[in-house]
């Protein structure tokens, strides 16, 4: 089961210190009409659909950031953290 956290600050992996991602949404428009909103465009693409102009646009809040493991970027971290501590606690 994968639990992502969304953070409303920059954060990192706690076990390798990947920074978290921009939580974006994507969304498909007509190409001829310009992005009004309050939202900050990390990513623009334009394409041809069915003889029409079309773009894409990726957009971010400009303040929430995701981590898709809880406060881990990948099982592997969540695991290798896991891990160590399990020793900590052993020794």
């Amino acid at each position: 089961m994968r639990t992502s956290y969304l953070f409303d600050h920059p954060t990192s992996c706690r076990e390798c210190g990947k920074a978290a991602a921009k939580h974006t949404d994507t969304y498909r428009m007509v190409a001829n009409e310009p992005y009004s909103g309050n939202m900050v465009v990390v990513k623009k693409k334009t394409y041809v659909s069915f003889g029409k102009d079309c773009m894409t646009l990726t957009l971010w809040d400009g303040e929430t950031y995701i981590l898709k493991y809880g406060y881990f970027c990948s099982l592997n971290c969540t695991s290798a953290y896991a891990n160590r501590m399990v020793r900590t606690f052993e020794s």
